[in-house]
């Protein structure tokens, strides 16, 4: 009977330790991320606690995209600030490409691979933001009043050049460098502002594409010599060296530049079997 007492004793100071330490955890973790939360009930999507130390991800689809939310991760040896990031992967590729950033951020050691300065028109936007994109044309239908508004509320919310907007075919990226898992109002508008943001751009993309298309009937095709075609990756002529052709809708690229994007580049093609055609070469 004693044993069973003492035994008692030492469980039951255990069992309160464990107890109290778990509501201390999901307290610690709900106020500490409490943020993130209340984005995945808005958003109904997906909350997903990783301990303690690591930051939550929020989840949610979103007109055909999925969104992600969450801290960029630390690299050893890189002393980095906080970086809340919203990053949306596109249902199908685009044919863009785009880094966008306030004046103040330091200069990456090169741009973009494939794209050149651009300039939207907007006297105040351009002073205050550098913007390289493969496609100037697209560039500037994407950054539209509403889209140039929804960047300039993100700046807003972050630190002296602590804003990017990176777009590669695959995804759009935003990033404000501050924790925000404890500001409500400050996440849930950064995730609305990119929300705006990947509106805009597959607007501007879409809209983009369908310049100048116009079925018409047509008598037999001429041959005429047009000049070398456009990478649509790049935006660069494709003069010399090997090109890929899609294997579906046959639109040419530059070799390197269909295997760094992993496939066509033409929005709702999908293509991934290129056919390696050297210049010169005639079409199949």
């Amino acid at each position: 009977m004693m044993e069973l007492l003492v035994l008692g004793l030492i469980a039951l100071p255990l069992y309160l330790i464990v107890r109290f330490g778990a509501s201390s955890f999901a307290w610690m973790t709900g106020r500490r991320f409490r943020a993130y939360r209340q984005v995945a009930q808005r958003y109904r999507g997906r909350y997903e606690n990783r301990g303690l130390s690591e930051p939550p991800t929020v989840s949610f689809s979103y007109n055909g995209s999925m969104v992600r939310i969450g801290m960029a991760p630390q690299i050893p040896g890189q002393p980095m600030p906080p970086r809340t990031r919203v990053v949306i992967r596109f249902g199908q590729g685009l044919p863009f490409r785009l880094e966008l950033a306030p004046i103040a951020r330091p200069a990456p050691p090169q741009p973009p691979k494939g794209t050149r300065p651009v300039r939207c028109g907007d006297p105040e936007f351009d002073r205050s933001f550098i913007v390289q994109a493969n496609d100037p044309d697209m560039a500037r239908l994407f950054l539209g009043a509403e889209v140039r508004r929804a960047i300039d509320m993100l700046l807003r919310l972050a630190p002296a050049g602590g804003m990017l907007i990176s777009i590669s075919p695959e995804r759009l990226l935003v990033q404000i460098d501050r924790n925000l898992a404890v500001q409500a109002e400050a996440l849930e508008t950064t995730v609305r502002e990119a929300l705006i943001v990947h509106d805009g751009l597959v607007a501007g993309v879409t809209a983009k594409l369908a310049e100048g298309v116009e079925v018409i009937e047509s008598g037999p095709a001429v041959e005429a010599d047009s000049g070398p075609p456009l990478c649509k990756v790049c935006g660069g002529l494709i003069e010399a060296g090997p090109r890929m052709l899609c294997g579906k809708c046959k639109v040419p690229h530059h070799q390197d530049c269909w295997e760094f994007i992993g496939g066509c580049s033409i929005f709702g093609c999908n293509g991934k079997e290129g056919l390696l055609r050297h210049v010169g070469q005639p079409q199949p």
